[in-house]
């Protein structure tokens, strides 16, 4: 890099959150790789009060969608890589400007959300794609007459289909989810078939891709519990997250029970 473009990155203006999304979603594992995959899913975004969101709000509940442009605050890499691993090309590489990847010199998300109301200082979203946390740095209305392209391509993605998992629950999933009702939220069931009909997956992770091994997420306050065996994602249990604690829950798939390695004899699901 020249001397000349690193002074004029340093002139650049800081970039500003606007507020913070509060999703269903939990963590990375779980979340839709891409917006609309799962339109049960829902997400409020409260707007900070120095930007006035009673006037700076004024005119957008005519619009169905909006374009959120957030941070990728969660990426874990250190270094650039000019090319990527697509859950898609399951192993195969592709430029990084040719992909929605969330590992780019500048983490920046592009997401298109449904709006379902605007309430105050709030809005109110479905469809979306992001983690719980997620700084979100700005909001457009998304127009169908400039924003739907006229007889666009999709590139190398048609020819990489990526196939959907039938989604079966337990008996004991169902008797959970009935218990469990979510008091104020989407339908729970529908919402954990969505999520598991995309197969959150790596697909370049031999121990995740194993057939039968336990896996899961935490959804909402819930943890979802399942395996998947062929084309079929059983959901074996749902289990009240008394405590959201990824670190600690985030052992190794296993392909048959074991006890919890909990030195601290900690608690976290009911």
């Amino acid at each position: 890099m020249t001397s000349s473009i690193r002074e004029k990155e340093a002139g650049l203006p800081e970039l500003r959150v606007i507020g913070v999304l509060e999703s269903c979603f939990q963590e990375k594992f779980g979340t839709p790789r891409q917006p609309c995959f799962v339109p049960g899913s829902t997400a409020r975004l409260r707007i900070y009060p120095q930007y006035f969101p009673e006037h700076s709000f004024a005119g957008l509940a005519e619009f169905s969608h909006v374009w959120l442009i957030s941070w990728f605050h969660l990426n874990t890499n250190k270094t650039f890589h000019p090319k990527i691993h697509p859950p898609r090309l399951r192993g195969g590489k592709i430029g990084v400007f040719a992909s929605r990847s969330p590992h780019r010199p500048n983490p920046l998300g592009l997401s298109l959300a449904k709006l379902e109301m605007v309430k105050g200082d709030t809005l109110y979203l479905s469809g979306i794609d992001l983690i719980n946390g997620t700084p979100v740095l700005d909001i457009k209305p998304y127009l169908p007459f400039s924003d739907c392209a006229k007889d666009p391509l999709s590139g190398w993605v048609p020819g990489n289909d990526f196939p959907e998992l039938k989604v079966r629950f337990s008996a004991r999933a169902l008797k959970d989810i009935g218990v469990k009702r979510l008091s104020d939220g989407p339908d729970l069931r529908g919402l954990i078939a969505g999520t598991l009909r995309n197969d959150p997956r790596n697909m370049r992770d031999a121990t995740q891709m194993k057939d039968g091994a336990e896996l899961e997420f935490f959804l909402c306050d819930r943890e979802v519990h399942f395996t998947v065996t062929g084309d079929t994602a059983t959901v074996s249990r749902v289990e009240t997250a008394s405590k959201f604690e990824k670190k600690f829950r985030r052992e190794k798939p296993r392909t048959k029970p074991q006890e919890s390695n909990n030195p601290d004899g900690k608690k976290f699901n009911s």
